[in-house]
Protein backbone atom coordinates (compact mmCIF):
# COMPACT_ATOMS: atom_id res chain seq x y z
CA UNK A 1 0.00 0.00 0.00
CA UNK A 2 2.22 1.19 1.17
CA UNK A 3 4.29 4.73 -0.02
CA UNK A 4 0.70 5.30 -2.04
CA UNK A 5 -0.24 6.83 1.13
CA UNK A 6 2.36 9.64 1.36
CA UNK A 7 1.16 13.06 0.20
CA UNK A 8 -1.90 11.57 -1.06
CA UNK A 9 -3.99 15.06 -1.17
CA UNK A 10 -7.71 15.15 -1.27
CA UNK A 11 -9.25 17.30 -4.46
CA UNK A 12 -11.63 19.15 -2.10
CA UNK A 13 -9.07 22.71 -1.93
CA UNK A 14 -11.67 24.09 -4.22
CA UNK A 15 -14.25 23.58 -1.50
CA UNK A 16 -12.03 25.10 1.41
CA UNK A 17 -12.82 28.14 2.63
CA UNK A 18 -13.84 30.05 5.70
CA UNK A 19 -17.52 28.86 7.51
CA UNK A 20 -19.45 30.89 9.83
CA UNK A 21 -20.47 28.04 12.83
CA UNK A 22 -23.09 27.87 15.56
CA UNK A 23 -22.27 25.86 19.03
CA UNK A 24 -24.85 22.85 19.30
CA UNK A 25 -23.34 21.42 22.38
CA UNK A 26 -20.50 21.31 24.33
CA UNK A 27 -20.29 18.22 26.13
CA UNK A 28 -17.22 17.68 28.88
CA UNK A 29 -15.96 14.01 28.37
CA UNK A 30 -13.45 13.68 31.30
CA UNK A 31 -11.71 15.84 33.62
CA UNK A 32 -10.13 18.17 30.43
CA UNK A 33 -11.79 17.10 27.14
CA UNK A 34 -14.92 18.47 25.66
CA UNK A 35 -16.97 17.03 22.31
CA UNK A 36 -17.84 20.46 20.66
CA UNK A 37 -20.72 19.89 18.25
CA UNK A 38 -20.64 22.57 15.93
CA UNK A 39 -23.22 23.62 13.16
CA UNK A 40 -22.49 25.16 9.63
CA UNK A 41 -26.01 26.55 9.04
CA UNK A 42 -27.94 26.61 5.51
CA UNK A 43 -25.55 25.49 3.23
CA UNK A 44 -23.58 21.67 3.28
CA UNK A 45 -20.02 21.53 3.88
CA UNK A 46 -17.79 20.13 2.07
CA UNK A 47 -16.76 16.53 1.27
CA UNK A 48 -15.10 15.04 3.85
CA UNK A 49 -13.24 12.35 4.93
CA UNK A 50 -11.11 10.46 7.95
CA UNK A 51 -8.37 11.63 9.17
CA UNK A 52 -8.80 15.32 7.47
CA UNK A 53 -9.33 18.32 9.70
CA UNK A 54 -10.49 21.91 10.33
CA UNK A 55 -9.11 24.82 12.13
CA UNK A 56 -11.54 26.78 14.59
CA UNK A 57 -10.68 30.34 15.47
CA UNK A 58 -10.91 30.31 19.43
CA UNK A 59 -11.71 33.72 19.65
CA UNK A 60 -15.22 35.58 19.42
CA UNK A 61 -15.52 36.15 15.11
CA UNK A 62 -14.52 39.71 14.25
CA UNK A 63 -17.94 39.75 13.00
CA UNK A 64 -20.01 39.54 16.36
CA UNK A 65 -17.57 41.91 18.13
CA UNK A 66 -18.39 45.52 18.45
CA UNK A 67 -16.39 47.18 15.25
CA UNK A 68 -15.95 50.44 16.38
CA UNK A 69 -13.76 48.36 19.63
CA UNK A 70 -11.84 46.45 17.18
CA UNK A 71 -10.25 49.89 15.31
CA UNK A 72 -9.40 51.21 18.59
CA UNK A 73 -9.94 54.89 17.58
CA UNK A 74 -7.94 57.71 18.10
CA UNK A 75 -5.70 57.74 21.62
CA UNK A 76 -5.12 61.16 23.40
CA UNK A 77 -1.47 60.35 24.74
CA UNK A 78 -0.04 61.81 27.69
CA UNK A 79 3.81 61.89 28.18
CA UNK A 80 5.60 60.15 31.02
CA UNK A 81 1.68 58.08 30.99
CA UNK A 82 0.87 54.63 29.36
CA UNK A 83 -1.62 54.96 27.20
CA UNK A 84 -5.08 53.40 27.28
CA UNK A 85 -5.50 50.68 24.81
CA UNK A 86 -9.46 49.71 23.96
CA UNK A 87 -8.87 46.89 21.52
CA UNK A 88 -10.08 43.75 22.90
CA UNK A 89 -6.92 41.59 21.82
CA UNK A 90 -4.82 44.45 24.10
CA UNK A 91 -6.81 44.35 26.66
CA UNK A 92 -7.08 41.02 27.54
CA UNK A 93 -6.10 37.11 26.67
CA UNK A 94 -7.09 36.37 23.62
CA UNK A 95 -5.86 33.58 21.24
CA UNK A 96 -5.04 35.14 17.86
CA UNK A 97 -3.96 31.84 15.80
CA UNK A 98 -6.45 29.55 14.81
CA UNK A 99 -5.82 25.36 16.52
CA UNK A 100 -6.05 22.63 14.49
CA UNK A 101 -8.84 19.66 15.77
CA UNK A 102 -9.60 16.72 13.74
CA UNK A 103 -12.85 15.47 12.98
CA UNK A 104 -14.32 13.38 15.07
CA UNK A 105 -17.37 12.89 12.73
CA UNK A 106 -19.87 14.70 11.02
CA UNK A 107 -23.23 14.20 9.69
CA UNK A 108 -25.24 16.05 7.07
CA UNK A 109 -29.30 16.91 7.20
CA UNK A 110 -31.95 19.26 6.00
CA UNK A 111 -30.61 22.18 8.08
CA UNK A 112 -26.68 21.96 7.18
CA UNK A 113 -23.92 19.82 8.33
CA UNK A 114 -22.84 19.58 11.42
CA UNK A 115 -19.29 18.13 13.10
CA UNK A 116 -17.79 17.14 15.76
CA UNK A 117 -14.27 17.73 17.80
CA UNK A 118 -13.00 16.84 20.77
CA UNK A 119 -10.57 19.70 22.65
CA UNK A 120 -8.38 20.04 25.90
CA UNK A 121 -8.29 22.87 27.83
CA UNK A 122 -4.30 23.36 27.80
CA UNK A 123 -4.48 27.39 27.20
CA UNK A 124 -6.83 30.85 26.57
CA UNK A 125 -7.58 29.05 23.50
CA UNK A 126 -8.78 26.16 24.28
CA UNK A 127 -10.50 27.67 27.49
CA UNK A 128 -12.59 30.06 25.61
CA UNK A 129 -13.92 26.71 23.46
CA UNK A 130 -14.57 24.95 26.91
CA UNK A 131 -16.70 27.74 27.73
CA UNK A 132 -18.92 28.15 24.43
CA UNK A 133 -22.90 27.26 24.82
CA UNK A 134 -25.36 26.23 22.31
CA UNK A 135 -26.02 29.35 19.79
CA UNK A 136 -22.56 30.80 20.29
CA UNK A 137 -20.52 31.62 17.05
CA UNK A 138 -17.92 29.73 16.19
CA UNK A 139 -15.81 30.28 12.57
CA UNK A 140 -13.56 27.73 10.97
CA UNK A 141 -11.63 27.02 7.89
CA UNK A 142 -11.79 23.39 6.48
CA UNK A 143 -11.96 20.77 5.39
CA UNK A 144 -8.06 20.50 5.34
CA UNK A 145 -5.15 18.21 4.99
CA UNK A 146 -5.44 14.41 3.41
CA UNK A 147 -7.05 11.10 4.74
CA UNK A 148 -6.87 7.88 5.79
CA UNK A 149 -6.55 5.43 3.15
CA UNK A 150 -8.56 1.80 3.31
CA UNK A 151 -6.93 -0.80 0.79
CA UNK A 152 -9.22 -2.64 -0.91
CA UNK A 153 -6.91 -5.95 0.05
CA UNK A 154 -7.41 -4.90 3.62
CA UNK A 155 -10.30 -5.93 5.49
CA UNK A 156 -9.28 -5.21 9.70
CA UNK A 157 -8.68 -2.21 10.88
CA UNK A 158 -7.44 -1.53 14.16
CA UNK A 159 -7.70 1.94 15.67
CA UNK A 160 -5.45 3.08 17.97
CA UNK A 161 -5.71 6.55 19.70
CA UNK A 162 -4.15 8.28 22.87
CA UNK A 163 -5.42 11.40 24.14
CA UNK A 164 -6.90 14.30 22.24
CA UNK A 165 -5.79 11.11 19.20
CA UNK A 166 -9.25 9.38 19.65
CA UNK A 167 -11.21 11.93 17.55
CA UNK A 168 -9.98 10.82 14.21
CA UNK A 169 -10.63 7.28 14.94
CA UNK A 170 -14.58 7.71 15.94
CA UNK A 171 -14.30 8.99 12.87
CA UNK A 172 -12.81 5.98 10.86
CA UNK A 173 -14.82 3.49 12.46
CA UNK A 174 -18.01 4.69 10.93
CA UNK A 175 -16.08 4.56 7.50
CA UNK A 176 -14.97 1.01 8.26
CA UNK A 177 -18.36 -0.12 9.08
CA UNK A 178 -19.38 1.15 5.97
CA UNK A 179 -16.66 -0.43 4.26
CA UNK A 180 -17.25 -3.84 5.87
CA UNK A 181 -13.97 -4.50 7.81
CA UNK A 182 -14.02 -5.80 10.70
CA UNK A 183 -12.17 -3.53 13.56
CA UNK A 184 -11.14 -3.33 17.05
CA UNK A 185 -10.48 0.49 18.62
CA UNK A 186 -7.78 0.81 21.58
CA UNK A 187 -8.10 3.74 23.65
CA UNK A 188 -5.33 4.64 26.20
CA UNK A 189 -4.67 7.41 28.94
CA UNK A 190 -2.90 7.92 32.12
CA UNK A 191 -5.32 7.72 34.44
CA UNK A 192 -9.57 6.63 34.02
CA UNK A 193 -10.47 10.52 34.39
CA UNK A 194 -8.26 11.73 31.60
CA UNK A 195 -9.89 8.95 28.77
CA UNK A 196 -11.76 11.00 26.20
CA UNK A 197 -14.92 8.26 25.12
CA UNK A 198 -18.19 7.74 26.89
CA UNK A 199 -19.05 4.75 28.43
CA UNK A 200 -21.75 2.07 28.04
CA UNK A 201 -24.08 1.42 31.18
CA UNK A 202 -23.06 -1.45 32.72
CA UNK A 203 -20.42 -2.14 30.36
CA UNK A 204 -16.72 -2.26 32.36
CA UNK A 205 -13.44 -2.80 30.63
CA UNK A 206 -11.39 -5.67 31.13
CA UNK A 207 -8.85 -5.60 33.33
CA UNK A 208 -6.71 -8.59 31.17
CA UNK A 209 -7.14 -6.38 27.76
CA UNK A 210 -9.87 -8.43 26.07
CA UNK A 211 -11.88 -6.08 23.73
CA UNK A 212 -15.29 -5.88 24.44
CA UNK A 213 -18.39 -3.08 23.63
CA UNK A 214 -17.88 -0.43 26.60
CA UNK A 215 -16.55 2.94 24.65
CA UNK A 216 -19.82 4.23 23.33
CA UNK A 217 -17.80 5.51 20.62
CA UNK A 218 -16.91 2.39 18.72
CA UNK A 219 -20.17 0.52 20.08
CA UNK A 220 -22.63 2.27 18.05
CA UNK A 221 -20.63 0.93 14.57
CA UNK A 222 -20.24 -2.43 15.63
CA UNK A 223 -16.76 -2.81 17.15
CA UNK A 224 -15.54 -4.06 20.47
CA UNK A 225 -12.23 -1.69 22.12
CA UNK A 226 -9.73 -2.17 24.17
CA UNK A 227 -9.17 0.04 26.87
CA UNK A 228 -5.77 1.04 29.05
CA UNK A 229 -4.44 3.62 31.68
CA UNK A 230 -1.08 4.00 32.95
CA UNK A 231 -2.08 3.34 36.45
CA UNK A 232 -4.60 0.23 36.23
CA UNK A 233 -7.55 2.88 37.21
CA UNK A 234 -9.95 1.59 34.37
CA UNK A 235 -8.90 -1.08 31.33
CA UNK A 236 -5.74 -3.16 31.64
CA UNK A 237 -2.91 -1.53 33.53
CA UNK A 238 -0.45 -0.14 31.19
CA UNK A 239 0.33 1.68 27.79
CA UNK A 240 -1.40 1.35 24.74
CA UNK A 241 0.97 -0.51 22.93
CA UNK A 242 0.72 -3.32 25.64
CA UNK A 243 -3.07 -3.89 24.84
CA UNK A 244 -1.94 -3.94 20.71
CA UNK A 245 0.57 -6.54 21.49
CA UNK A 246 -2.10 -8.85 23.57
CA UNK A 247 -4.21 -8.46 20.51
CA UNK A 248 -2.02 -9.17 17.82
CA UNK A 249 -0.64 -11.98 19.54
CA UNK A 250 -3.94 -13.68 19.60
CA UNK A 251 -4.65 -12.96 15.87
CA UNK A 252 -4.56 -15.42 13.30
CA UNK A 253 -2.39 -15.55 10.44
CA UNK A 254 -4.89 -14.77 7.86
CA UNK A 255 -6.23 -11.87 10.29
CA UNK A 256 -3.01 -10.36 10.57
CA UNK A 257 -2.31 -10.34 6.59
CA UNK A 258 -5.55 -8.42 6.37
CA UNK A 259 -4.74 -6.04 9.05
CA UNK A 260 -4.25 -2.33 8.96
CA UNK A 261 -3.25 -0.51 11.86
CA UNK A 262 -4.17 3.35 11.85
CA UNK A 263 -2.73 5.46 14.75
CA UNK A 264 -2.98 8.98 16.19
CA UNK A 265 -1.77 10.60 19.62
CA UNK A 266 1.48 11.66 20.93
CA UNK A 267 4.68 11.28 18.86
CA UNK A 268 6.22 8.72 21.29
CA UNK A 269 3.03 6.49 21.15
CA UNK A 270 2.39 6.98 17.57
CA UNK A 271 6.20 5.88 16.89
CA UNK A 272 6.22 2.71 19.16
CA UNK A 273 3.00 2.00 17.59
CA UNK A 274 4.59 1.86 14.15
CA UNK A 275 7.54 0.00 15.45
CA UNK A 276 5.44 -2.60 16.40
CA UNK A 277 3.94 -2.76 13.26
CA UNK A 278 6.78 -3.03 11.25
CA UNK A 279 8.42 -5.37 13.21
CA UNK A 280 5.29 -7.79 12.38
CA UNK A 281 4.77 -7.22 8.78
CA UNK A 282 1.66 -4.89 9.51
CA UNK A 283 0.57 -1.98 7.77
CA UNK A 284 0.06 1.10 9.86
CA UNK A 285 -0.72 4.88 8.84
CA UNK A 286 -0.63 7.24 11.35
CA UNK A 287 -1.88 10.40 11.55
CA UNK A 288 0.42 13.42 13.37
CA UNK A 289 -0.43 16.03 15.60
CA UNK A 290 1.75 18.95 14.47
CA UNK A 291 1.71 22.79 15.58
CA UNK A 292 0.01 24.56 12.88
CA UNK A 293 -0.84 28.16 12.70
CA UNK A 294 -2.00 28.57 8.68
CA UNK A 295 -3.32 24.49 8.14
CA UNK A 296 -3.04 25.55 4.30
CA UNK A 297 0.79 25.37 3.59
CA UNK A 298 1.15 29.04 4.27
CA UNK A 299 3.25 29.14 7.20
CA UNK A 300 5.61 26.20 6.82
CA UNK A 301 5.54 25.85 10.49
CA UNK A 302 3.99 22.09 10.72
CA UNK A 303 7.38 20.65 9.25
CA UNK A 304 7.66 16.20 9.52
CA UNK A 305 11.03 14.53 8.41
CA UNK A 306 10.04 11.98 5.32
CA UNK A 307 11.87 9.74 3.60
CA UNK A 308 12.98 10.59 0.42
CA UNK A 309 15.36 9.57 -1.77
CA UNK A 310 14.63 11.94 -4.36
CA UNK A 311 15.93 15.81 -3.82
CA UNK A 312 16.67 15.57 0.59
CA UNK A 313 16.99 17.97 3.06
CA UNK A 314 19.29 15.75 4.94
CA UNK A 315 20.22 12.35 6.07
CA UNK A 316 20.37 10.38 9.53
CA UNK A 317 23.06 9.00 11.37
CA UNK A 318 22.33 5.82 9.45
CA UNK A 319 22.36 7.55 6.22
CA UNK A 320 18.40 7.56 5.63
CA UNK A 321 17.66 10.21 3.23
CA UNK A 322 14.73 12.66 4.38
CA UNK A 323 12.94 15.97 3.01
CA UNK A 324 10.39 18.29 4.90
CA UNK A 325 6.98 17.69 4.49
CA UNK A 326 3.85 19.69 5.88
CA UNK A 327 1.36 17.72 7.99
CA UNK A 328 -1.46 19.95 7.01
CA UNK A 329 -0.73 19.43 3.50
CA UNK A 330 1.04 16.54 2.55
CA UNK A 331 -0.45 15.31 5.49
CA UNK A 332 -1.30 14.71 8.44
CA UNK A 333 -1.97 11.32 7.50
CA UNK A 334 1.54 9.61 6.09
CA UNK A 335 2.86 5.69 5.73
CA UNK A 336 4.16 5.13 8.87
CA UNK A 337 7.42 3.90 7.26
CA UNK A 338 8.03 6.86 5.29
CA UNK A 339 8.13 8.96 8.84
CA UNK A 340 11.58 9.60 10.31
CA UNK A 341 10.81 9.69 13.35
Amino acid sequence: MARAILCTMMDDTAGRRRFDAQVVENVPLCREHFRLRLRVAGRAFPPTKPGQFIQLGCRTPNGAMDQAALQGGDYDWQPGRPVALRQPELCAPMALLRRPFSLAGRGDDADGTWMDVIHRVIGVGTDWLAHRKPGDAVDLIGPLGNAFVLPAEKSVGLMVGGGVGLPPMFYLAHALRDAGWRAVGFVGALTRDLLAVSFAAGATPASDGSPGASVVEFARCGFDSVVTTDDGSLGLRGRITDGLVRYLDLQSPDDAAKTVIFTCGPDPMMHAVAQLAESRGIACEVCVEQAMACGMGTCQSCVVKIESPRDPHGKTATGRPWRYRLACTDGPVFDSTQVVW
